[in-house]
């Protein structure tokens, strides 16, 4: 398993919000990025929605979650 996919099962298996909002706040992420990771892991939104929510392509999402779980990969 890729290590960018390790570090998105440890996210997934955040069992309780306030851990998950803890990890966010702990973080170095900007609003933006929060904002990605709550509509992605806690409102469950599939990455079209998020772009077209937050004015990305899909590809741009895409590439910033990877940015995202690499920032965060150390508070894991």
């Amino acid at each position: 398993m890729s290590k960018h996919m390790e570090i998105k099962h440890k996210v997934q298996s955040i069992n309780k919000k306030s851990t998950f909002n803890e990890l966010l706040e702990e973080s170095m992420l900007d609003d933006k990025e929060k904002q990605f990771m709550t509509m992605y892991y806690v409102e469950r939104k599939d990455f079209d929605y998020i772009a077209d929510t937050l004015g990305y392509s899909r590809a741009g999402i895409s590439k910033m979650h990877k940015r995202i779980l690499k920032k965060i990969e150390s508070l894991l």
